[in-house]
């Protein structure tokens, strides 16, 4: 259930972020930007699987809470790499960051060596 809300939060997050006010004072839906902001969700939708509840529910949490975070305050950004820069930056970074989660989650269980 968490999870599934952390999703949807992340989805209206990366929706929001993708779109930019137009001079003829309409908006426009940058597909870049949201490709790049749904890559960390799409990567978390694997997880849940084959993962602990409880770790899947933490991790979700702390996703979306990162993601808003990082977007929110650009002008931490604006000295390092620019506000561009970060709109792709921060959502790549925790990509990067959910891969080895990720990685164990796809991972088939008959691979895994036993003990005996």
């Amino acid at each position: 259930m968490i999870a599934n809300a952390a999703i949807f939060l992340g989805v209206v997050t990366a929706t929001t972020v993708a779109f930019e006010p137009h001079f003829s004072s309409a908006y426009r839906l940058q597909f870049g930007i949201l490709i790049a902001n749904l890559l960390p969700y799409m990567l978390y939708a694997i997880i849940p699987a084959s993962t602990r509840a409880t770790w899947v529910n933490l991790l979700g949490i702390t996703l979306v809470v990162s993601h808003v975070l990082m977007l929110a305050r650009p002008n931490w950004w604006d000295s390092i790499w620019g506000i561009d820069a970060a709109v792709y930056a921060a959502p790549i970074a925790l990509a990067i960051a959910l891969l080895p989660m990720a990685w164990f989650a796809l991972k088939p269980r008959w691979a895994t060596t036993d003990s005996d």
